[in-house]
């Protein structure tokens, strides 16, 4: 298997994606990204989907997320399920690791937030694998939960 030689992207074929994912707004789709690609030279449709969402597609928000934000990340996960990457599409100022961290530690209406039990602060027996002991000894609580706890 022959790997490609890496290379920075120019502004020429930034200008050159921008245009193209102009021409054909909307879907998502594998084949849109086989049609933008045709309209830039030297770059497959891997290379242009990852470049348009790592780079050109939104200005990524960081820090605390506005009550906006949450309501088109809640209306995003009933459309789209934990597909992360057009969940984050939706939402349109996070990426798709900040969107599901925030479904998975705060939004998700599956999180138990009731009072904890004696037995459930009885994890320091376990270590710090958070996400593992929530997993198999607290379901319905967060990693983020049992660590805060």
């Amino acid at each position: 298997m022959s790997h490609r030689e890496r290379r920075a992207w120019t502004e020429e074929e930034d200008r050159l994606l921008r245009a193209a994912v102009e021409r054909d707004p909307g879907s998502h789709s594998p084949s849109r990204w086989h049609a933008i690609s045709s309209h830039v030279p030297n770059r497959t449709n891997k290379d242009c989907r990852k470049r348009w969402c790592a780079k050109m597609e939104t200005i990524v928000s960081k820090g605390s997320w506005s009550a906006g934000e949450d309501s088109r990340l809640v209306k995003a996960v009933q459309k789209h399920g934990t597909r992360w990457s057009m969940v984050a599409l939706e939402v349109g100022t996070r990426n798709s690791g900040q969107c599901a961290k925030r479904w998975s530690d705060t939004l998700n209406p599956d999180i138990d937030r009731s009072t904890w039990s004696a037995d459930e602060a009885t994890v320091e027996k376990y270590g710090k694998a958070w996400t593992s002991i929530v997993r198999t000894h607290l379901p319905g609580r967060t990693g983020l939960a049992a660590k805060n706890r």
